[in-house]
Order: C-alpha cells, then structure tokens, then sequence
C-alpha cells in the first residue's frame, strides 16, 4: 500500500491531498514537492529576491565607498569663500537701483538660539542701504550655504595645484573640514604685501615673484564695483551726476561737444557724434555714491544736480557679502529662533532655525534707523572696505560706426597709465604702459605686444581688459585674445613698494580718482561698462580686532593722531578725501606678513580675505581645537601656519545645489548658481 495515501477518503484525487498544494505538486510527508514548473517559477522569485537584497547592499556599499574614496558632498557653512562660494546667507534685490548681491549671515547661526538678526545690507553697487522684510517676504529668509560637490580622488593621482579651491582637515580641530583656496605650495616662502602675493623658492635669495591667477580663476574671484545697466530712478529723477563722464585733459568740468551720456531704468547709454578728425574723446568712471543725506534729498524730491561731476574717492576693498547690517535678536524677535524649535522642513529650506515670533513693535522692510543699535558688518566696517585697491577691470559693450579710427581701454593704478589701443580698421590691439609719459616694457623687453581681433569699425562687441596681478589681458566677446608675447610686467620695477599708493593731480589729471577710460577716435555708442576689482589678500598673523593690514602703532595722521577707538569709520573717511591722498601716513603703515612652507605644506586662503580664519591666522592659537589629551598627534598641526599633506580631503568640484528659493514656491530651485568651481 501507498503510504502516502492510505488515509485518504475514497475516490480523492493524489493533487487534492491536503486540499492546499498546487496543482501538479506532490506532498512528502509534511513537506510539498514542487512540480518543474512550480519549483522553476519559485526559484525565479527567490532569486529576484535575493538580487534585490544584494543590488541594495552592493549600492550601499559602493556609495560607503564613493564617498570615502571618490567624492563627497558638503554644505558651505560661512561665507570665507565668498563670492566664489556662499555659506549661510541672505539675497537682495536693491530696493534702488536693482542689483541682486549676497551678504553673509552665518552669525544668526552661531549657536542653538539666534542671538543676532541680519537685517540688511548695502548694495554694491549704488551703496544703498537696504532693509529686509523679514516678517512678510519668503525669499528674505536666511539660505543654507552652497551644496558642492568634492573630488577625494583628485590628489591621490596628482598633486593639488595653485588656485584650486581644496577640502581639508582643520588642524586646528580634524575633526572639522575647511574649504578654502590653495595659494602657497611646498617649498615656497609666501609673501602678502598690498593686497598682492609673492612667493619664492624656500630658503634662497631669489627675488619674489607675484604670483598670477589663470585668467578663469581671476574671472571668479573679481569683486563688482559698478555696472551702468543697474540705474537708480530716484537719482537720475534728482539729477544726481553719473558716475561716468565726458573728460579731456586738463578739463576741470565735463565738456559739452563730447560724449553725451543719459540714463534710464534700463542703464546708461553714451554717445559720442564727434568726427573722426577731433581725436580721442574720453568717458572716464569716477567712483563715488550718494550719502545719506543724499538719498534722502532725492527721497523727497529735491535735486542733486549741485554735486560735481568729477568728485571721487578711493576705489577699496569692500566686501558686498560683509556688508550685512546686524542687530540684536531682541530687536526684533519676542521668541528667538532656535534649532530645537525648527522642523525637518525649516531645515531643508533654511538653516534649521525655527520658531521664531516677531514682536509687534518690529516694522519690518521699515527703515534701519528704528534700531537703536545696527552695526554694518563685523567690525563696523560694512559700508566700505578698508584698503585702496589699484588692480581693476573694464568692461563695456560698445558699438562703433563706421568712420571710427581707434578704441582704447585705460586703466591707471598709483598714477601709471595701463592701455590697450585697438585699430578699428584691422582689428590690431596694442598694449602699452605710461607714467609721466615715459613707457615701460612688458616682461620680454616689448614696448607693445599686439595681437589680431574681430573688432572693427561699423560693429558692436563686448570688450573686457584687466590689469590684475602684473599682467595685462584682454577679452573680446567673451574670448580671451592671444599676444605675441606676453603681457605682465614687472610692477615693482615701474612703481616700488613704497611708492605705491592712489595718486590724484587734479581735475585735469585725475589719474587713480577717475582710473578707467573708454576713448574713441569718432563716433560711438557705449551701452553698458562694468568696473570689477581684484582679490585683495590682507596681510595679518592676527584676526582679533579685525583684519587689516595696517600697524596701528604706525597709523598717525599729519594735524593728529586719529582716535584708535573707533579708526576703522575715519580710515574709511581719509579714503575717501582724494585731496589727503599724498599726505596720508597709512601707506607706510602697511605690513607684510610672510610664511614659510616646508616640504609637503601647503598655505591655503579663504577668497573673503578679512572674515576668512585660514592660514594666515590659525599659526600659533591656541584657543582652537580640542584639549591635546584627546589625542596628541590628531593635534600635532593645531599651531601650524599651513595644512599637511596627510589632512588634504580633496578639490571642489561643483556647486550642484545652491540654496532653493522659497517662493513663487517652496524649493524653487536655483538653476543660475549651479557651476564649476573656478
């Protein structure tokens, strides 16, 4: 007898055994024996199974491993890399003349509690100081910093070069990641002296050399100081006089047979009718913006027309992201926003801080003058920058017609004319340089390398010429033009370190009060110029009390001592008096800081030079890291003026996820700032 089915009832099918197995499945014992097909059919799915699990821990391991070996992303917490890369930070739109800039304010976030509030900040480029509505406007909340994206492979096949933005371990705490730009290599003695870097091989006589950007990078670290195509209504509506005007040697006012400039909401357009045979006409930028009291005038509908078209002031190193006015949280808030008040969302669209309720009295977007107590920037140096900057850049879209001879491009930097003259009829460029009409050669001995161009006569182009870092170059519709040889200079040779300074002789030589030009040799049309400035690198070993680059002990002024209590304000003031330019006793108060790298050392600096803790600063204090019995060695570089090959995480790559917009709604996302880090 069959066992297996010997108690089954009469008349039951072998497949109905049990009553629960499968057609075609045979039961042995407790067990069910799967037909082929069934067997095949459960196999498929237990594997599928199976090949999920694995696909899953495959995945989870292979990222374990990307982001230890290949890449990792990192959120930008402050703003030390500023422009080139935001931390936490706010966006405006200039409530005057349209400018969108960035100000920092990683300071509303420096612990559980917001204890400061950013409230606004001055517009780079009409100077304006703007409100935040911060109760009622999404898109004037506090940002997150720039998501990037960082390449851990980079340097394990080469060594990390100058310029590159790099990730590394802090040596002051490694357990903390900097991010910050590679400037001093091994084995190089760095030098920071008038906002400029040199460097030498370590341990020879060799003479500094200054050390140029690649013309990218120079493109990403420029700093705006004026753009035409951003207009103030209420000043153009009060007469205020542009910033760009018709001048001839030894003119004391604007000629009136020159080129004539009007402004609207849409820019500045300059016209120039002059027939060919009156020569080079001349635009020259004078830098200067209206005071408060000024704004307030046009406010009320009074005119500014009195102002003289050809006052100016020192073009300096003002920070638009350092330009953040900041006052107390009480001013503003009843309950602080606090990280453990915030929500998952608050989080991902702002910095976590959350929960915070306004007080009723709190005018918000109101003016800054309702705050008894609103300090511009860190060191209540927001309003302007500190150091006079000489290293500029010229930008204009022009349109020539078609009798024009010649356009020419001057920048002036410590009274020393830098030009590039273009021949409209072949497209010839020529640089060239002059000071008290002497010329001076570039670095091969050339009086003037040339190079061919598009630009013609009768055509309308985007030129752009820079004299940064020693070295001349020129753009044309977005190409960088190539000479036939090359164009730096040797700067010191021309004009030596303690000759340099912003020179004025006058109204009819204005030299670095008016220190970019546009001339044409017959009629044009300019439709947009953009002034930019250079990086000035602060040479300091200090960062308490401000960084600077001056020895106060050595800061006195001709008729009194300024009053060290608050000198930053009256630095600022004795810049922007061209007529004391010759007189001021700060130029000698300059310092000069250098460094040494060994082998294996690198110097890295932040691009937000006075609010950046890099290596200039961290050598030697002790108040950061952690206690050294933690562990002695994870501390060994803590007083280090460099970072180690072995703390080197690796190169930035790409901001792939600047901080989203919260309206027209939440987590709009920021397609224009995503970008390869330059």
């Amino acid at each position: 007898m069959n066992r297996r089915n010997k108690n089954r009832p009469s008349g039951q099918r072998d497949d109905q055994t049990g009553g629960n197995q499968p057609d075609g499945n045979e039961a042995v014992g407790d067990e069910v024996k799967l037909s082929p097909a069934a067997a095949r059919a459960q196999e498929i799915r237990t594997g599928a199974q199976r090949e999920t699990v694995e696909a899953f821990v495959v995945a989870f391991i292979l990222a374990l491993l990307f982001r230890a070996f290949l890449a990792e992303a990192f959120v930008i917490p402050t703003g030390s890399m500023a422009p080139t890369l935001m931390g936490a930070h706010k966006e405006i739109d200039c409530d005057r003349c349209g400018q969108r800039f960035r100000i920092g304010a990683s300071w509303e976030q420096r612990g559980p509690v917001t204890e400061n509030v950013v409230v606004g900040g001055v517009c780079p480029n009409c100077r304006h100081a703007n409100s935040l509505d911060l109760r009622n406007e999404a898109n004037d909340a506090t940002f997150s910093g720039d998501r990037i994206l960082v390449s851990k492979f980079s340097y394990a096949l080469s060594d990390p070069e100058r310029w590159d933005v790099i990730v590394f371990k802090f040596p002051g705490n490694p357990k903390q990641n900097y991010i910050k730009r590679l400037v001093g290599l091994p084995e190089e003695t760095v030098t920071l002296r008038h906002g400029d870097v040199y460097a030498r091989p370590t341990g020879s006589q060799d003479a500094d050399q200054i050390l140029r950007k690649p013309d990218r990078t120079l493109l990403s670290m420029r700093h705006l100081v004026y753009d035409s195509d951003h207009q103030s209504p209420e000043l153009i509506q009060a007469d205020y006089p542009s910033r760009f005007q018709p001048w001839r040697p030894g003119a004391t006012q604007p000629p009136q047979d020159s080129w004539q400039v009007s402004r609207d909401d849409d820019g500045m357009t300059a016209r120039l009718d002059t027939a060919p045979a009156s020569g080079t006409q001349w635009l020259r930028y004078y830098h200067r913006w209206p005071s408060q009291s000024q704004w307030d005038q046009a406010d009320q509908g009074l005119s500014l027309a009195s102002v003289d078209p050809y006052s100016s002031r020192a073009i300096t190193d003002f920070y638009q992201y350092n330009s953040f006015a900041i006052v107390e949280a009480g001013a503003i808030y009843n309950t602080k926003p606090a990280t453990f008040r915030g929500n998952g969302l608050s989080r991902m669209l702002g910095g976590g801080y959350g929960g915070g309720e306004f007080r009723d009295d709190f005018q918000s977007g109101g003016d800054l003058e309702q705050f008894s107590r609103c300090q511009f920037g860190t060191y209540q140096t927001g309003t302007d920058g500190m150091h006079w900057v000489g290293d500029l850049m010229i930008q204009t879209d022009i349109e020539t017609d078609a009798d024009a001879k010649t356009a020419t491009l001057e920048l002036v930097e410590s009274g020393v004319q830098f030009r590039c003259d273009i021949d409209l009829s072949d497209g010839t460029a020529k640089l060239s340089i002059l000071r008290d009409g002497q010329s001076f050669a570039f670095d091969d001995d050339v009086a003037t390398p040339s190079a061919s161009t598009d630009v013609r006569a009768g055509g309308r182009h985007q030129i752009r010429f820079s004299n940064f870092d020693d070295q001349l170059l020129l753009w044309v519709d977005g190409d960088l033009v190539s000479f036939d040889s090359p164009t730096s200079y040797a700067g010191l040779s021309i004009v030596p370190f303690d000759q340099r300074r912003p020179r004025f002789d006058g109204p009819g030589n204005p030299l670095d009060a008016a220190p970019a030009a546009i001339g044409v040799d017959g009629a044009a049309t300019v439709h947009q110029v953009r002034i930019d400035r250079d990086k000035y690198y602060v040479a300091t070993t200090d960062s308490r009390g401000g960084v600077h680059d001056y020895d106060l002990r050595l800061v006195s002024e001709v008729g009194g001592a300024m009053d060290m209590s608050g000198w930053g304000p009256q630095l600022q003031a004795r810049l922007a008096d061209r007529e004391s330019w010759e007189t001021l006793s700060i130029w000698n108060a300059r310092r000069s800081a250098e460094f040494v790298m060994e082998k294996d050392q690198f110097f890295p600096m932040g691009d937000n030079s006075p609010e950046s803790l890099d290596a200039r600063c961290w050598a030697g204090t002790k108040e950061f890291g952690q206690p050294r019995s933690v562990d002695e060695d994870a501390y060994l570089y803590s007083e280090a003026h460099y970072v180690p090959r072995d703390l080197l995480v690796g190169k930035a790559l790409l901001v792939f996820w600047p901080h989203p917009w919260n309206r027209p709604i939440p987590f709009t996302p920021n397609f224009k700032r995503m970008k390869l880090i330059r």
